[in-house]
C-alpha cells in the first residue's frame, strides 16, 4: 500500500514536472487538477528552514524534523526532477521541429487551463473583474513587445530561477513561459540537456530562493483574498496568450496546424481534470 502510494506521488510530480517544462503550463494547476495543490503550498511552508542553524547551535531539532511531509514531498520532488531532466530534450526538439503545432498545443493547455482557473473565482463582482482587467492588460502588454534578450549572466540566470520556480507554484502561471519572455528558456532549455551543472545550481538557488518566499505569501492571500487572487491569476493568464498564438502563426501555418493541436491540447488537460473531480480526491 505504501509502495503504491509513493508511486501514485512520484507520477503526480512527474505530470507536475512535465507541466513546468511546457511554456504555458504552471506545475501549480497541474498540482491543482491532480487534488495535492493545497498539500503543497502547506507542505512547502512547514519546511523548517532555520533547523540547520539551530542543529549547528547543538539544538534540539526534532520537532522540527517530524513535521515535514516527507512521505508526500519526497516522491513528488523525485517526479518533478526526473521528468524536468528527461522532458527538457523532448521539448527542444518539439518547438525546433514542429514550432507551430507545439505552440497551438499549449494555446489549448493555456484555455483550458483558464476555464480550470475561472471556476475558483467566487464569487465575481467588480473586484474580481477589475483586478482580471489588470492582470489581463498587464500580460497583455508585456508579452506584446518583441521580447527581452536574456544576458545570461549569473544574476539573469538568479533571478531567472527566482521568477520561474516561484510562478510553477501559482495556479495558471507557466514557470517556462516566464523564461520564454524574460528570453532564457533556450539558453536554461540548453544547459538542462548538456548538464550544465554550474548554471543549473545557480538556477536551482534562485528557485529556492524564490519557491521558499513566495509560498507563505500565496498562502496568506489564497486564504484570505481567494476570490481577487484568483481573478488576477486569470486576467495574467489571458492576456499572456498573446504570445503563443503569435509563435504558433508566425510562420503563416495552416489553420488545421493551429486548431487541432489547441483543441487535443484542451481535450487532454480538461479530461485529467475531469477524473480529479469525479474519480479522484487529495
Amino acid at each position: 500500500m505504501e509502495e503504491e502510494r509513493f508511486f501514485k506521488r512520484v507520477i503526480q510530480g512527474m505530470a507536475m514536472g512535465v507541466a513546468n517544462v511546457v511554456p504555458g503550463v504552471s506545475g501549480g494547476t497541474m498540482a491543482l487538477i491532480l487534488g495535492i495543490y493545497k498539500r503543497l503550498i502547506h507542505s512547502i511552508n512547514t519546511l523548517p528552514l532555520g533547523a540547520p542553524i539551530r542543529l549547528l547551535k547543538g539544538e534540539d531539532v526534532r520537532e522540527d524534523w517530524n513535521r515535514i511531509d516527507f512521505r508526500f514531498l519526497v516522491p513528488v520532488a523525485v517526479g518533478v526532477i526526473l521528468a524536468t531532466v528527461l522532458f527538457a530534450r523532448v521539448m527542444e526538439y518539439l518547438l525546433d521541429t514542429y514550432p507551430a503545432r507545439s505552440y497551438s498545443f499549449f494555446i489549448g493547455l493555456i484555455l483550458a487551463s483558464l476555464v480550470i482557473v475561472y471556476r475558483r473565482i467566487e464569487p465575481i463582482g467588480s473586484r474580481q473583474i477589475l483586478l482580471g482587467m489588470v492582470g489581463f492588460f498587464l500580460a497583455f502588454f508585456v508579452v506584446g513587445g518583441q521580447g527581452i534578450e536574456g544576458t545570461h549572466t549569473t544574476l539573469a540566470i538568479f533571478v531567472a530561477g527566482v521568477l520561474s520556480i516561484a510562478s510553477m507554484i501559482i495556479p495558471g502561471i507557466s514557470g517556462s513561459l516566464v523564461l520564454v519572455l524574460i528570453g532564457e528558456y533556450d539558453f536554461m532549455v540548453d544547459a538542462l540537456t548538456s548538464m550544465d551543472l554550474k548554471i543549473m545550481f545557480i538556477f536551482v538557488m534562485g528557485g529556492l530562493v524564490g519557491l521558499f518566499g513566495l509560498a507563505r505569501v500565496l498562502e496568506y492571500f489564497l486564504k484570505r483574498y481567494t476570490s481577487m487572487t484568483m481573478a488576477f491569476l486569470f486576467g495574467l493568464v489571458f492576456g499572456g496568450l498573446r504570445m503563443p498564438f503569435r509563435n504558433a502563426m508566425a510562420d503563416g501555418a495552416h489553420f488545421s496546424y493551429v486548431v487541432i493541436p489547441a483543441m487535443v491540447g484542451a481535450f487532454l488537460l480538461l479530461a485529467m481534470e475531469y477524473y480529479r473531480t469525479r474519480v479522484t480526491s487529495d
